[in-house]
């Protein structure tokens, strides 16, 4: 009996040993991904830059972020990702990554399987962070053209995607602005109400 005890004890360090080294190959093989909209545009102009909203904005982002364990930030080749991204790489010392807005496959690639660790960041545009999120199967999300308040947060493990979550950040309307309401019908009225 003391033999095969004797020789049980090793085999059950092993497996001991294996189940460990399996779960900090999946914790290690785990990062997190942060994706943006840029920030409020000064203009509907195809290459505008952020509006004084949009670069408060970046900065509440960079705040907002700052503890996240990023590693990486892709950024698309107009300059209005590069702006939102800049305070929040500057406090990181990150340098972002730069791809073109169409190439979405090169984007996925890099997140899902890049051999960066770390979380990361990926600042877009309100067409393709939609595509993103489907195409790494975390979901279906939609981006209204004056919103930009939206954190989508997913966690990739072995270049499978978790289901997206939905966050939302930074109130950066200007200062005496009055808060938008949600549209909805009065009481004894069929019109909607009007926005301020």
């Amino acid at each position: 009996m003391r033999l095969s005890i004797a020789r049980s004890i090793p085999f059950l360090l092993l497996f001991a040993l294996g189940i460990s080294a399996v779960t900090v190959a999946q914790e290690g093989g785990t990062r997190t991904v942060f994706l943006v909209r840029h920030a409020e545009r000064a203009s509907a102009a195809p290459d505008s830059l952020l509006s004084p909203a949009g670069q408060k904005r970046a900065e509440c982002l960079a705040r907002t972020l700052r503890d996240a364990g990023i590693k990486q930030i892709f950024i698309t080749d107009v300059k209005r990702t590069e702006q939102t991204a800049v305070p929040l790489a500057a406090a990181l010392k990150v340098k972002p990554t730069v791809l073109a807005a169409k190439d979405t496959s090169t984007l996925i690639r890099d997140i899902a399987y890049g051999a960066q660790q770390g979380n990361a960041l990926v600042v877009g545009h309100s067409d393709t962070l939609p595509f993103v999120l489907a195409r790494l199967k975390a979901g279906s999300v939609t981006i209204a053209d004056n919103q930009y308040d939206q954190l989508f947060v997913v966690n990739i493990t072995d270049g499978t995607a978790s289901p997206v979550t939905t966050l939302h950040y930074c109130d950066c309307r200007t200062a005496g602005a009055a808060p938008t309401a949600p549209a909805h019908k009065a009481a004894g009225t069929k019109k909607p109400m009007k926005r301020p």
